[in-house]
């Protein structure tokens, strides 16, 4: 006898998901085409506004880099094929704020060399042409040699039977983060971590009738996690996290999170400008160095609300204070620059010495307990003599264009940032595929996210990730088997 019912559901179910698409492509249309408005409106309003120091040269190429980093954007918003993850976006995203918005701040934003007048043509250049080599080599080896390439794929899974592991994934994190360091686990606990918080929140988001028990714990292990983070000093990790999950609810909700992405820049922009008071009170043995958790947070806090407390913050030189202030944080146009004054002269090329730590990584320090450490932020300091010759403990970032133009000059930049389109493009390949399941899906997210901001050198960003996706991919693997195994049984 032919059942009706479940074909009158699954034809329900067809009809609501395509509706679902529909609006959710009518939704992407409309976000691109306000993009779109706010690059021209907001180009307009850069030249206008651009400080006088700032030449028509280097106006046009930060406006160029600033075009270049937003197509990403735009062509994701218009694919109707398009990844879960907005990866190449993400880092389009990351040489707008980092070597094209800054060239039109405020005239505070640094002194002398340091400053964004500063800032050289061939440094603007070098960005823009470097940023179109990577993005068109992007798009061009994913649609010819990387196109066959099949995504990543697990054992079969149910979402809510995986409730348990996943709070066995968060609660480790705390435990190996905070509590028991092992060598080698850091960054495997740090990127689970993140990937248990995903893949919680999508079975959260999609069965509301989770035990109070599980939503306790790791809801407590992700309050904890953000304070250890927040009173830590640096609000790159708080905004990691914040990203991360902002990266997954888009792709559960199909909706950007325009409340979390506000939450995350307002907090930002309240506490970056007085993290420096915090960090000599709390860091290298200050009066606060052995506070608790809470009393650190309080102490921040505290310093925030004093700060903007002031009746005279009010004026026009702290409001530009603070807006400078900001910026310098992520100003890796200004560092470029200089590196392309001081090499090869004053500075010879590093002819590839920064990667060869890169071999290293390989080795488990487990195996290899005298390993040595990451240290090219403190080398590359005291190389181009920006920190003292015996100056151990203070480290530069390094961002990845900086570091090939160190290494191999404007060859360096142009054929390095082109074989880096080409390496994205396949990791989109096989971790970022709209044919992956929800669980492949958040661990492709948590592998990738570490790659949409490049002010880290190469071996720091690429060192351990082939390692640690693999024992991601085989912890994985052996809980969907036992899962499996389970359900054979029953």
């Amino acid at each position: 006898m032919h059942n009706y019912y479940n074909q009158n559901t699954q034809n329900q179910y067809l009809i609501a998901s395509i509706r679902a698409k529909r609006e959710q492509e009518t939704y992407l249309k409309r976000i691109c085409f306000l993009l779109i408005f706010g690059l021209v409106v907001g180009s307009f309003y850069l030249w206008n506004h651009r400080p006088v120091s700032l030449s028509t040269d280097k106006g046009f190429l930060a406006l160029g880099i600033l075009w270049i980093g937003f197509f990403p954007s735009i062509q994701y918003l218009l694919d109707r094929n398009r990844p879960p993850m907005p990866f190449l976006p993400l880092m389009g995203v990351f040489y707008v704020n980092s070597f094209a918005v800054p060239i039109f701040s405020s005239e505070k934003l640094g002194i002398g060399r340091w400053s964004q007048a500063s800032v050289s043509i061939q440094s603007l250049q070098l960005t823009l042409i470097g940023l179109i080599g990577m993005v068109g080599v992007f798009y061009a080896t994913k649609l010819t040699i990387w196109k066959q390439i099949s995504p990543i794929k697990l054992p079969s899974y149910s979402l809510n039977k995986l409730i348990n592991p996943i709070q066995t994934i968060v609660v480790l994190h705390i435990v190996f983060s905070y509590f028991i360091k092992l060598p080698s686990v850091d960054q495997l606990s740090n990127v689970m971590g993140n990937i248990g918080y995903g893949i919680f929140y999508i079975i959260w988001s999609r069965n509301k009738n989770l035990s109070l028990k599980n939503k306790l714990i790791v809801g407590s292990c992700f309050l904890f996690d953000l304070l250890i983070r927040f009173v830590g000093g640096s609000l790159a990790n708080v905004g990691f996290i914040g990203t991360f999950m902002g990266i997954v609810i888009f792709y559960e909700r199909k909706r950007i999170p325009i409340v979390l992405i506000s939450i995350l820049l307002v907090f930002f922009m309240t506490f970056n400008i007085v993290k420096g008071e915090y960090r000599q009170l709390t860091w290298f043995g200050g009066p606060y160095a052995n506070a608790s958790p809470i009393e650190k947070a309080q102490l921040f806090i505290d310093i925030a609300v004093k700060y903007y407390s002031n009746p005279n913050l009010n004026s026009k030189e702290d409001k530009e204070s603070a807006s400078a202030s900001a910026m310098s944080r992520t100003a890796h146009i200004i560092l470029f620059s200089n590196i392309i004054a001081d090499t090869p002269q004053p500075i010879p090329y590093w002819s590839g010495g920064s990667y060869l730590g890169f071999f290293s990584k390989f080795i488990p320090r487990a195996l290899w307990p005298d390993k040595p450490s990451e240290g090219i932020g403190n080398e590359f300091g005291r190389r181009y003599r920006y920190i003292g010759k015996k100056d151990y403990s203070t480290t530069f970032n390094l961002p990845l264009i900086a570091e090939m133009y160190a290494n191999f000059g404007a060859q360096g930049v142009q054929i390095g940032m082109a074989l880096l389109g080409a390496l994205f493009s396949l990791f989109e390949q096989k971790l970022n595929s709209p044919k992956m399941g929800s669980v492949e899906i958040v661990i492709g997210i948590g592998i990738l996210y570490s790659f949409t901001s490049h002010e880290w050198n190469f071996s720091l960003m690429f060192g351990n990730v082939f390692t640690v996706s693999l024992v991601i991919y085989l912890i994985f693997r052996f809980i969907l088997r036992q899962q499996q195994a389970q359900k054979n049984v029953v």
